[in-house]
Protein backbone atom coordinates (compact mmCIF):
# COMPACT_ATOMS: atom_id res chain seq x y z
CA UNK A 1 0.00 0.00 0.00
CA UNK A 2 3.06 2.31 0.89
CA UNK A 3 3.89 1.78 -2.74
CA UNK A 4 1.42 2.61 -4.11
CA UNK A 5 0.85 5.96 -1.82
CA UNK A 6 4.32 6.56 -3.25
CA UNK A 7 3.52 6.39 -7.13
CA UNK A 8 0.10 8.08 -6.89
CA UNK A 9 2.14 10.98 -4.93
CA UNK A 10 5.51 10.58 -7.97
CA UNK A 11 2.82 11.02 -10.43
CA UNK A 12 1.18 14.16 -8.81
CA UNK A 13 4.51 16.00 -8.59
CA UNK A 14 5.69 14.73 -11.79
CA UNK A 15 2.79 16.46 -13.77
CA UNK A 16 2.60 19.85 -12.23
CA UNK A 17 6.48 20.28 -12.04
CA UNK A 18 7.58 23.05 -14.01
CA UNK A 19 4.17 24.54 -14.34
CA UNK A 20 2.11 26.89 -12.99
CA UNK A 21 0.21 25.90 -9.94
CA UNK A 22 -2.79 27.62 -9.87
CA UNK A 23 -3.80 26.23 -13.23
CA UNK A 24 -6.18 23.70 -13.14
CA UNK A 25 -6.83 21.26 -15.95
CA UNK A 26 -6.53 17.98 -17.13
CA UNK A 27 -2.48 17.23 -17.43
CA UNK A 28 -2.71 16.03 -20.99
CA UNK A 29 -5.12 17.91 -22.43
CA UNK A 30 -3.87 21.00 -25.15
CA UNK A 31 -5.31 24.44 -24.34
CA UNK A 32 -8.88 24.22 -24.43
CA UNK A 33 -9.73 28.04 -24.57
CA UNK A 34 -8.09 29.63 -27.28
CA UNK A 35 -7.03 33.28 -26.69
CA UNK A 36 -10.66 35.11 -28.06
CA UNK A 37 -10.62 37.87 -30.53
CA UNK A 38 -12.84 39.85 -28.20
CA UNK A 39 -10.48 38.92 -25.13
CA UNK A 40 -6.95 40.74 -24.21
CA UNK A 41 -4.75 40.90 -27.19
CA UNK A 42 -1.82 38.67 -26.55
CA UNK A 43 1.09 39.93 -28.22
CA UNK A 44 5.16 40.73 -28.35
CA UNK A 45 7.35 43.10 -30.35
CA UNK A 46 8.81 41.08 -33.33
CA UNK A 47 11.91 42.45 -32.22
CA UNK A 48 12.17 40.42 -29.68
CA UNK A 49 12.01 37.02 -31.47
CA UNK A 50 15.13 36.51 -33.65
CA UNK A 51 15.58 34.30 -35.99
CA UNK A 52 16.37 30.99 -34.25
CA UNK A 53 14.57 32.40 -31.09
CA UNK A 54 11.70 32.68 -29.12
CA UNK A 55 9.58 35.06 -26.78
CA UNK A 56 7.51 33.96 -23.73
CA UNK A 57 3.69 34.53 -23.58
CA UNK A 58 0.92 33.42 -21.37
CA UNK A 59 -2.47 31.91 -22.72
CA UNK A 60 -4.84 34.18 -21.01
CA UNK A 61 -7.19 30.64 -21.06
CA UNK A 62 -4.91 28.70 -18.80
CA UNK A 63 -1.54 30.86 -17.66
CA UNK A 64 0.11 28.22 -19.54
CA UNK A 65 3.65 29.44 -21.14
CA UNK A 66 3.76 29.94 -24.89
CA UNK A 67 6.37 30.03 -27.10
CA UNK A 68 6.41 32.31 -29.94
CA UNK A 69 9.24 31.21 -32.37
CA UNK A 70 10.37 32.64 -35.69
CA UNK A 71 11.95 29.69 -37.13
CA UNK A 72 13.15 31.23 -40.12
CA UNK A 73 13.18 34.77 -41.17
CA UNK A 74 9.34 36.06 -41.21
CA UNK A 75 7.83 33.00 -40.02
CA UNK A 76 6.29 32.94 -36.88
CA UNK A 77 4.35 30.67 -35.10
CA UNK A 78 3.32 29.52 -31.18
CA UNK A 79 4.00 26.60 -29.47
CA UNK A 80 2.62 25.42 -26.14
CA UNK A 81 4.97 24.76 -23.49
CA UNK A 82 2.84 22.04 -22.14
CA UNK A 83 4.08 18.40 -22.42
CA UNK A 84 1.68 16.25 -24.45
CA UNK A 85 3.34 13.52 -22.67
CA UNK A 86 2.16 14.03 -19.27
CA UNK A 87 1.91 17.69 -18.93
CA UNK A 88 5.09 19.07 -17.37
CA UNK A 89 6.51 22.14 -18.31
CA UNK A 90 8.66 22.35 -21.68
CA UNK A 91 12.17 24.16 -21.70
CA UNK A 92 12.34 27.43 -24.07
CA UNK A 93 13.37 26.33 -27.42
CA UNK A 94 17.38 26.01 -27.78
CA UNK A 95 19.05 24.72 -30.95
CA UNK A 96 15.89 24.06 -32.41
CA UNK A 97 14.19 21.77 -30.14
CA UNK A 98 12.20 22.15 -26.86
CA UNK A 99 12.84 19.18 -24.05
CA UNK A 100 11.05 18.21 -21.11
CA UNK A 101 12.91 17.46 -17.92
CA UNK A 102 10.19 15.10 -16.98
CA UNK A 103 10.96 11.86 -19.10
CA UNK A 104 13.06 13.44 -21.72
CA UNK A 105 10.99 14.17 -24.65
CA UNK A 106 11.83 16.58 -27.88
CA UNK A 107 9.68 18.91 -29.76
CA UNK A 108 10.62 20.22 -33.34
CA UNK A 109 10.95 24.00 -32.03
CA UNK A 110 9.76 25.21 -35.54
CA UNK A 111 6.68 22.60 -35.46
CA UNK A 112 6.30 20.87 -32.57
CA UNK A 113 6.74 17.34 -33.77
CA UNK A 114 7.32 14.98 -32.04
CA UNK A 115 11.52 14.11 -32.58
CA UNK A 116 11.57 11.72 -29.73
CA UNK A 117 9.46 10.02 -26.59
CA UNK A 118 7.86 9.23 -24.87
CA UNK A 119 5.75 12.07 -26.16
CA UNK A 120 3.35 10.60 -28.98
CA UNK A 121 1.66 13.74 -29.95
CA UNK A 122 3.08 17.29 -31.24
CA UNK A 123 2.74 20.16 -28.87
CA UNK A 124 -0.60 22.05 -29.39
CA UNK A 125 0.09 25.05 -32.29
CA UNK A 126 -1.23 28.44 -32.29
CA UNK A 127 -1.54 31.18 -35.09
CA UNK A 128 0.31 34.56 -35.15
CA UNK A 129 -0.23 37.38 -37.04
CA UNK A 130 2.14 40.13 -37.57
CA UNK A 131 1.16 43.80 -36.93
CA UNK A 132 3.39 46.55 -37.59
CA UNK A 133 5.82 45.95 -34.75
CA UNK A 134 3.87 43.16 -32.94
CA UNK A 135 3.26 40.06 -32.93
CA UNK A 136 -0.52 38.16 -31.86
CA UNK A 137 -1.16 35.61 -30.59
CA UNK A 138 -3.97 33.53 -32.15
CA UNK A 139 -5.77 30.51 -31.76
CA UNK A 140 -4.75 27.04 -31.41
CA UNK A 141 -4.27 25.31 -34.92
CA UNK A 142 -3.89 21.93 -33.48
Amino acid sequence: MAIGGAGLLSGSLTATFGRDRSTKRRQTAAPTQPPQSTGPVVSVAASAVAVGGSAQVKDPATGDAIYIVQPKAGQYCALSSVCTHSGCAVDAPKNGQMYCPCHGSRFDAATGAVINGPATKPLPRYAVTKDGDKLNLGAVQS
